[in-house]
């Protein structure tokens, strides 16, 4: 069985954290990407203290320079699945903000992923939308 490293849990917690600032990058967190995150915060062994940072960042988000200042380094796929995961809380009711991709493309620069990995993802991502598109359009004949 793999278990997690303290790593893989500190990228974890301020993954989820750094989530949290996207779901309020368009004014409010909704209540999918809500539901998401406390998932994740339930399926993962955090301390108290982490529990309480995590609520408290609900309602209070904080900068994305003051988590990233405090994360441990990240390798370069580590920098890309945290990317994706931010995707993936953003486009959880089907919709992706500007302001959404503009936080997140803040959150890239913050960790150092070059522009074009950056833009090599979003174009993935769109990729991935239109599939979907496509799916519920085959459904729906």
């Amino acid at each position: 069985m793999h278990t997690k490293t303290e790593k893989d849990k500190q990228i974890l917690f301020a993954s989820i954290r750094l989530m949290i600032c996207v779901g309020h990058a368009d004014g409010y967190i909704g209540n999918k990407e809500v539901t998401r995150i406390q998932e994740m915060v339930n399926s993962e062994h955090f301390t108290l203290k982490e529990r309480q940072i995590l609520m408290d960042d609900m309602d209070y988000p904080k900068r994305p320079e003051t988590i990233v200042a405090d994360m441990v380094d990240l390798t370069r796929t580590e920098k890309l699945m945290l990317l994706r995961q931010l995707y993936r809380i953003a486009l959880i009711d089907h919709k992706l903000s500007p302001a959404e991709t503009n936080e997140i493309r803040r959150i890239a620069r913050l960790l150092g992923i070059p522009e074009e990995k950056v833009v090599q993802v979003e174009e993935w991502i769109e990729e991935g939308i239109r599939w979907r598109e496509r799916w519920k359009q085959i459904v729906d004949e």
